[in-house]
């Protein structure tokens, strides 16, 4: 292995490694939150266009069919005034808005697929968002509660090694071997008073 691959690994591994120390899993929550927020807006807006763009369709759609219908009344009228030279031209008109007509029904048809797509994908994702919102919370709660079992638990473990819980160990071995030492001397004084008296005595 070259140096510079176990290089590159090893500021990689250091790099992880500061990122995970650095994560803080309330803030990263608080995050995803924001950003599933925001993808939800661009959702919510493609659906907006989306439909605008359906509107427009329907709109020309219209417009299409109420063309073919005018130039088929207007192929009939001229028929009926004997000019077929003018009905064929507005048969040949009313052809070319039918088949506008067909190919904007079936972009019609395209568009609404696309839409009704588009609109399960926003309620999907606006479930999950009130699903993730909910766990949000829980999880920033228990990882409250795991951050504080892990301060107590080191300061725990710190009393127990630390040199102070030691030296108050100590005086208070100290203390009771003092008290003992006192009470040696007083037992030996009255066994002197004892003895100072049965002298008298």
């Amino acid at each position: 292995m070259g140096f510079f691959d176990r290089l590159s690994r090893l500021l990689r591994s250091n790099l992880n490694d500061l990122v995970s120390k650095a994560e803080d899993p309330a803030k990263i929550l608080d995050q995803s939150m924001v950003d599933m927020q925001e993808d939800l807006v661009k959702l919510r807006q493609a659906v907006a266009m989306a439909i605008a763009s359906q509107k427009r369709l329907e709109n020309e759609f219209e417009q299409s069919e109420f063309q073919v219908k005018n130039w088929y009344e207007r192929a009939e009228l001229a028929l009926k005034k004997g000019e077929e030279g003018l009905a064929k031209e507005a048969l040949s008109r009313r052809k070319s808005f039918k088949e506008g007509s067909i190919a904007l029904d079936n972009q019609l048809k395209i568009q609404s697929k696309h839409i009704d797509k588009l609109k399960r994908s926003l309620i999907t994702l606006e479930s999950k968002i009130a699903e993730v919102k909910t766990k949000k919370d829980m999880l920033k709660a228990r990882a409250q509660a795991a951050k504080a079992q892990s301060q107590l638990e080191n300061v725990v473990g710190s009393i127990t090694s630390n040199t102070a819980m030691a030296a108050f160990e100590r005086m208070e071995d100290k203390v009771e071997a003092l008290e003992a030492s006192s009470q040696a001397a007083a037992e030996l004084a009255g066994v002197d008073l004892e003895s100072q008296f049965e002298a008298i005595e």
